[in-house]
């Protein structure tokens, strides 16, 4: 079995061997709900010769603050894949850490301070 630094975990098949597959598989299952929740993606008929982009499940366990362990996972699109000019632009998720807003907001609250 293959482990990331963090003893995370590569790829689906490992999560499914690991004595922790059911929290894994609850993992999946809510962020499979967030999605579909979200509306994140419609079906659609995939053109002809066109390929479908893949995706993986990528795996991290998250220390809470209360010494708990909470498992968590996020299926993305293999970018890798995708072909300038065809499908380079078509998928874009945008993420902010929330550090980089409230370092944001600091700078915003210490200039109109001064001013």
């Amino acid at each position: 079995m293959l482990y990331t630094d963090n003893g995370e975990l590569e790829c689906f098949d490992e999560a499914m061997e690991t004595s922790a597959r059911t929290k894994w598989e609850h993992a999946m299952k809510e962020e499979m709900d967030s999605l579909l929740h979200n509306q994140t993606w419609s079906l659609v008929k995939l053109p002809k010769c066109k390929k479908a982009l893949t995706n993986k499940w990528v795996y991290r366990i998250k220390e809470e603050g209360n010494r708990q362990r909470r498992y968590k996972e996020r299926l993305v699109v293999k970018h890798f894949v995708e072909k300038k000019g065809i499908d380079f632009n078509e998928i874009f998720s945008p993420v902010v850490k929330m550090k980089s807003i409230r370092t944001i907001l600091s700078i915003v609250a210490i200039e109109k301070s001064i001013s």
